[in-house]
């Protein structure tokens, strides 16, 4: 079920012509996966989007 809500998840930002890195998507299985708080999660995707 977790693999087909990525791949939705994926189509969808496609269509709007955006794509997941692989770190994006690794971030987001983590947080899905229970291995990563909400504070914890936030924390990496804003350390991702500074780059």
């Amino acid at each position: 079920m977790k693999n087909k809500a990525m791949e939705y998840t994926k189509s969808t930002l496609a269509i709007e012509g955006l794509y997941l890195t692989k770190e994006e998507e690794e971030l987001i299985l983590s947080k899905v996966n229970g291995e990563l708080s909400k504070k914890e999660f936030i924390e990496k995707a804003k350390e991702l989007s500074n780059g």
